[in-house]
């Protein structure tokens, strides 16, 4: 599954835990039939006919702006410590759903009837501003999917400054007269995969050198300069009168398993 429905799974398991027992969930946007009186019927999973229900329509979905780039990759090993992959770090991406408070249809008429309906979506509204009040996470047990199985926090967050779209802009196009609402953001991860193609582990070493010479003793500092480095630590320079040459050694390093590398005899040789 994608991140977006495990953030919307999550998220309905945590309005759920919130409101009263019996009020339902659903995120498709506002309509003009949720106006009517008996606005429950035809609901979603969990909203029956004549019900109050809350509304999370996703209007939204960008990079979180305090999740600053890294660079790098995380390495996985096995019990013997050998590399099995490589992963890059998480992206945090912030969701902002409008969410609206629908009531239930009532067994009066007339302006008190209308009255019930706007106090019973405000106290609605009242529970999420509280429950984000008290807790800025989302609890493990609430989150599925994806988000489960990362094992990182989802922030949740409401009424925050200067976030989401225009509102008015949205209420034109559902063809819904302005109504009561939050802007809720949920923040979560997307964990890369893991990387396991990988380069196949070095079987065999080799290490090599080559060797220098000089015109006579009184070069032998020059003409090392001139060469540079050799690159093969086990070289010994001595004197022979004719000149300056080097001693190297070869050595050649196998892997042998859980019990390491081994070296085979080194084998030496100058003039």
């Amino acid at each position: 599954m994608s991140m977006l429905r495990d953030a919307d799974l999550s998220l309905a398991n945590w309005l759920k835990s919130v409101l009263p027992p019996g009020t339902g969930v659903r995120f498709d946007a506002p309509s003009a039939d949720w106006e009517k009186r008996g606005s429950g019927s035809g609901g979603g999973a969990g909203v029956g006919a004549g019900s109050s229900f809350v509304s999370a329509f996703l209007c939204e979905v960008h990079r979180d702006p305090q999740d600053l780039p890294r660079s790098g990759w995380s390495e996985t090993r096995d019990d013997d410590g050998r590399l099995v992959g490589r992963q890059l770090a998480p992206r945090y991406y912030c969701l902002t759903y409008l969410v609206t408070a629908w009531a239930g249809a009532g067994g009066g008429g007339g302006s008190d009837e209308a009255s019930r309906r706007v106090l019973e979506e405000h106290e609605l509204l009242g529970l999420l501003v509280d429950a984000c009040t008290n807790a800025d996470t989302i609890a493990d047990d609430h989150l599925t999917g994806a988000l489960a199985e990362a094992g990182i926090p989802c922030f949740v967050r409401c009424a925050d400054e200067g976030s989401g779209p225009t509102m008015q802009s949205l209420w034109s196009g559902f063809g819904v007269a302005p109504h009561a609402h939050l802007e809720l953001e949920l923040v979560g991860p997307v964990v890369p995969q893991l990387a396991t193609d990988l380069a196949p582990p070095a079987r065999e070493i080799v290490l090599d050198a080559r060797q220098l010479s000089s015109p006579g003793p009184a070069g032998d500092d020059a003409a090392a300069e001139a060469a540079g480095p050799t690159n093969v630590p086990s070289a010994k320079r001595v004197g022979t009168g004719g000149g300056t040459v080097r001693r190297w050694e070869r050595t050649t390093i196998i892997e042998r398993g859980k019990g390491g590398p081994s070296l085979s005899p080194p084998s030496q040789s100058g003039s």
